[in-house]
């Protein structure tokens, strides 16, 4: 028997270890695509401020005018160089945040006062930004098992992502509810241009967006929330009339809907 060595063993992506490996693998990539611009952009400062300084330095009398030129270069060099180090550190923080091993803190939780809290911390950002945000409560408390600060990390990211779409304004509507499963949901629904359905399947993938300013973690960082609390999170969209985002998790028995 012979075993044909001519194409290299491909990892059964239907294994856990090998699934872990290629998302280890996309995650890296990710992270490497992202501090690479803020890496160029600090090279090439630091760059012309070398070059400025060195005219400084070559020349015994410098014209007066000169001096004050290169010196608001330098200003504006340097504060370019710490805008791209906070944004390197914001882009590791979401990196640590994602990849870090959580231990929840879990409680009984009414999603209602959940929403209810979270709409009020969101409110003043909402209106900085002419965004109106409408409040749908369920009629009956909402409870589920969570831990309240994780899950409100996961509905800020969906705000904000809902906020990025809506450059010029709109409006968010958070709602909550019970379906007919059990589950209790929190849907955020915004008025943006919609998601074009051959890009909705990457949303949630770690380190895919097509908005400037963001790191490509949030709604990634969202979902994995929803499953650490044993449920999911879905999108429904279509291009030209917003897009709705639903947390689904298991709802605790014996309320009404």
């Amino acid at each position: 028997m012979t075993t044909d060595r001519s194409q290299p063993a491909q990892p059964d992506e239907a294994h856990p270890l090998a699934r872990q490996l290629v998302e280890l693998s996309a995650l890296t990539g990710g992270l490497a695509h992202e501090i690479r611009n803020p890496l160029s952009t600090l090279k090439v400062n630091l760059q012309l401020l070398d070059e400025d300084w060195a005219k400084l330095e070559t020349s015994d009398l410098p014209d007066p005018r000169e001096a004050q030129d290169v010196a608001r270069r330098s200003r504006r060099r340097i504060a370019s160089l710490v805008q791209e180090t906070r944004r390197l550190e914001r882009i590791l923080a979401d990196f640590l945040q994602f990849v870090g091993k959580r231990e929840l803190r879990l409680a009984d939780v009414d999603l209602n006062t959940l929403v209810t809290e979270m709409a009020d911390f969101y409110a003043p950002q909402a209106q900085a930004h002419g965004i109106a945000l409408d409040l749908q409560l369920a009629a009956h408390a909402l409870p589920c098992r969570a831990d309240s600060h994780v899950l409100k990390q996961a509905l800020l990211n969906l705000l904000i992502n809902a906020q990025q779409a809506m450059p010029e304004g709109g409006r968010i509507t958070l709602a909550t509810a019970r379906d007919d499963t059990g589950q209790v949901r929190i849907d955020v629904a915004d008025t943006g241009p919609g998601i074009d359905p051959a890009e909705q399947a990457d949303v949630f993938r770690a380190y895919y967006s097509t908005k400037k300013g963001g790191t490509g973690l949030g709604l990634a960082m969202a979902r994995r929330i929803a499953h650490e609390h044993g449920g999911d999170i879905t999108l429904t969209s279509t291009p030209g009339q917003g897009a709705r985002f639903a947390i689904r998790l298991p709802g605790l028995a014996g309320e009404g809907r």
